[in-house]
């Protein structure tokens, strides 16, 4: 097949670097089944240059806040138009194009071109705004009505996850145009081995158990809870050390109440890192964690939970969604109750003083993601419907 992949992520680089990386996961699975694949992101961020000033528009407040939507849809119109000089060019059997809010350039531009369209959601978009975007005036009528536009007329909406699957009902289509596809990894870049000792003694890891966290931190559960927690695990055992590795305000909060209570001997912190040397900051630690929020709709499909268990880690994570589906507790992982820093906590320090049960979760761990959450057989799912969408 040829296939046109659109996508609008804008800091794929930074703040998006964790969605941009499914999107070219996904291609290259795609383009290894032996498929074309015309990747392009749309509206990313220029990787060189000064940024756009728009005229210093921008930096008045309350037209960035009730302009930024009315500009998103402005913007489907010469977005059209260039999408369909590209379909006039690479000639592609399906349009394949991940949700963005308020957009719906791909589908005017494919059905313009009597080719079929495919929605890849990866979220809930007018609740995602409504609950992460508050800086910005909604128009909840006008982000609804354009994703639900989308909805209805893909020949198919591939979603991450069941759940996000049963919010995406709401728009009428019916429930067989909906598959679910999760995100998968990359189980070769993503793989047991040594740790780097150079790595380590940088880090002043040496002869310490690490328990870690790499991701963003805008989905960190419960700050006072968790460093509580922390506190009382390193007082039980002091070989301890927690390592985060990402930016974010939870991040902040973390190192200034560790701070506060004279932990920093227990806690090290960098920030982001470039997405090719994630594994080699996994390989120094012991145990991972995904302490994830549950007080909204947990629609995700965490790739970073996928990626800690390629690698064989000992994974502790919040018990809800789709985690639920990819780890069995006490198998290829441990579970906790959203919110029960107890029950983590005594999880946690089981695996501090047990060795050979790390070693046992993190090879299951590695064998369902060769199982079942690799890009390749995601992808081969995914090809399957653009497939059927041929063949209907």
């Amino acid at each position: 097949m040829r296939i046109s992949y659109f996508n609008y992520h804008y800091d794929i680089d930074g703040a998006a670097i964790g969605a941009a990386t499914q999107v070219r996961d996904l291609a290259a699975a795609l383009t290894r089944l032996g498929h074309r694949v015309d990747l392009q992101f749309r509206t990313a961020k220029p990787a060189a240059g000064p940024p756009r000033e728009y005229l210093g528009l921008k930096q008045v407040r309350w037209l960035r806040r009730f302009g930024h939507i009315p500009r998103l849809v402005q913007r489907n119109l010469p977005l059209m138009r260039e999408e369909r000089r590209l379909l006039a060019n690479f000639k592609p059997d399906v349009v394949l194009a991940v949700s963005s809010y308020c957009n719906v350039s791909a589908l005017a531009a494919a059905r313009s071109c009597s080719i079929p369209f495919v929605l890849f959601a990866e979220a809930p978009l007018e609740y995602e705004y409504s609950l992460f975007y508050p800086q910005y005036h909604r128009y909840p009528l006008v982000g609804r009505g354009l994703e639900g536009i989308n909805v209805r007329l893909a020949q198919r909406v591939i979603c991450i996850s069941e759940v996000l699957k049963g919010y995406l009902m709401r728009y009428g289509a019916p429930a067989m145009k909906l598959q679910v596809i999760p995100n998968g990894v990359d189980h070769h870049a993503f793989a047991p081995g040594t740790p780097d000792e150079s790595l380590k003694e940088k880090l002043a890891l040496q002869s310490r158990v690490v328990i870690g966290y790499i991701g963003s931190f805008e989905f960190f559960a419960g700050v006072p809870g968790f460093v509580a927690m922390a506190r009382a695990i390193c007082e039980a055992d002091r070989r301890v050390v927690f390592f985060f590795v990402g930016e974010g305000r939870a991040r902040l909060e973390i190192q200034r109440r560790a701070a506060a209570l004279g932990l920093m001997d227990h806690f090290r912190f960098i920030g982001r890192v470039p997405h090719d040397q994630v594994p080699a900051y996994l390989r120094v630690m012991d145990i991972v964690v995904s302490p994830y929020r549950h007080e909204y709709l947990f629609y995700n499909s965490p790739m970073k939970l996928l990626e800690y268990m390629a690698m064989g880690k000992a994974t502790v994570s919040t018990a809800l969604g789709q985690i639920k589906e990819v780890v069995a507790d006490g198998i290829n992982g441990m579970l906790y109750e959203p919110g029960n820093y107890a029950s983590m906590g005594a999880k946690l320090l089981e695996l501090v003083r047990t060795p050979k049960l790390r070693q046992q979760l993190g090879l299951n761990a590695r064998k369902t993601i060769e199982d079942n959450w690799t890009w390749d057989l995601q992808a081969a799912r995914l090809a399957r419907v653009l497939q059927q969408v041929l063949t209907s």
